[in-house]
């Protein structure tokens, strides 16, 4: 017998940012969205995608990457695999597939977040519609 909706476990959420090592602030934008997954009661286990080259790495403090469980990438901004210099936006889709690519996912559902969002609530992904093959997003109107 199939169970109820009722009697359905919760879904399995992994939270993940984005983030780059070169500026400060991305560290202050981590440190909030850690404390307000941890504050909000949001279920599951969170992870920063951090953008970093071998030479970024080398200078990072230690105590930055112990703000919250990390993964460390490569840095698309200036990477030569990229035809175009300083231009930051590649290493959103590069961290995702990177991390999915070494990481073994357990949950049901992952949530991306911007590094200077906070969380203030549990969010329940099938309530905003969520399921296999359906992606939820908040609307941008300005996006086009």
């Amino acid at each position: 017998m199939a169970p109820t909706p009722s009697d359905a476990a919760p879904a399995t959420l992994h939270t993940v940012f984005t983030s780059e090592c070169h500026n400060p602030q991305f560290d202050w934008f981590a440190t909030g969205v850690y404390r307000s997954h941890r504050e909000s009661g949001i279920r599951g286990r969170i992870t920063r995608l951090l953008a970093c080259s071998e030479a970024e790495q080398a200078k990072y403090p230690k105590a930055n990457l112990e703000i919250g469980p990390t993964f460390i990438h490569r840095n698309m901004r200036d990477d030569p695999l990229v035809d175009e210099k300083g231009y930051p936006s590649y290493n959103k889709p590069y961290s995702v597939m990177a991390w999915l690519a070494a990481t073994k996912i357990n949950e049901d559902y992952v949530l991306m977040l911007d590094a200077d969002m906070v969380m203030r609530q549990p969010i329940e992904p099938t309530s905003l519609g969520a399921r296999r093959g359906n992606v939820v997003s908040a609307e941008y109107t300005y996006l086009y």
